[in-house]
């Protein structure tokens, strides 16, 4: 049975398993050095926190943009790929591999996609040895990447890995526009062996929104207080196509995409 989960103006946020944070250039709202810190002390907690997220149906969603934009697709590699529940529910039709920067998902991922091969990897500078027909990085975890130079680093790095006629799916972060600050955010999960409450205040540097969270977890053991900051950057659709043409892919924007973020598919060009 899954938990009670309630939601109070709510707006999910990425997966946890890529933190940044950065050193900003003066008074620029630009980022010029970012520090990966992972943060394994919630990890057991994801997939109750997130439990109300649809992946059942955003896997569906995922299936009918590869049937129409790849026909015949075999293979997917998840970056960013956090706990698996996406890999999970695509693995019933591809063979699907995963990486993630936080050993503690990873572990977690390969537990619930025995087939695949999960690893933890920098999605700004892999290399797996193996081609894909389809790169995906979902859940807004590319706006972890502070700078256009790693942006564009890792959408190399996702075209690097497409086999031929392959596509790579990228879900964004947030706009400047629809990011709102001061709003307030609070998730619960309510067991009768477990009590979760994760709240945060929305914030923002500049064009880096800031999501201070801060947990209080309560089990027969006692209550757990915990706080993790996630910095994303703000970045518009248009600005994002112009990290994929650097790249040299060429990429068309779903407004709507999976959940209302958006979905961008995009397919090498012929310069590299």
């Amino acid at each position: 049975m899954l938990p009670a989960v309630r939601m109070h103006g709510v707006a999910a946020v990425p997966r946890l398993g890529l933190l940044l944070r950065a050193t900003p250039r003066g008074t620029n709202a630009g980022y010029s050095r970012i520090e990966i810190v992972i943060f394994s002390a919630t990890a057991d907690l994801y997939d109750l926190i997130y439990s109300f997220k649809d992946y059942t149906g955003e896997a569906e969603k995922v299936r009918q943009v590869i049937n129409r934009e790849r026909p015949g697709a075999k293979t997917i590699l998840d970056v960013a790929c956090g706990t698996g529940e996406h890999a999970r529910f695509l693995s019933a039709n591809f063979s699907v591999d995963g990486i993630d920067i936080d050993p503690a998902f990873v572990k977690i991922a390969q537990g619930k996609n025995p087939l695949g091969n999960f690893s933890v990897a920098d999605m700004r500078s892999f290399e797996l040895h193996k081609r894909y027909d389809v790169v995906q990085c979902l859940f807004s975890s590319i706006g972890y990447l502070l700078t256009s130079a790693d942006v564009v680093s890792a959408f190399r790095c996702f075209r690097d890995h497409l086999a031929p006629d392959g596509v790579v799916m990228v879900e964004p972060w947030l706009s400047p526009t629809e990011y709102k600050v001061g709003s307030i955010h609070m998730l619960t999960v309510d067991r009768p062996d477990l009590k979760i409450c994760r709240m945060n205040v929305a914030k923002h540097e500049g064009d880096i929104s800031i999501l201070n969270f801060h947990y209080l977890t309560v089990t027969r053991e006692g209550v757990r207080r915990m706080e993790e900051t996630h910095r994303l950057v703000l970045i518009s659709s248009e600005e994002m196509a112009s990290h994929f043409r650097a790249a040299h892919l060429g990429c068309t924007f779903d407004p709507v995409g999976l959940n209302g973020r958006g979905l961008f598919v995009a397919r090498p060009v012929d310069a590299r």
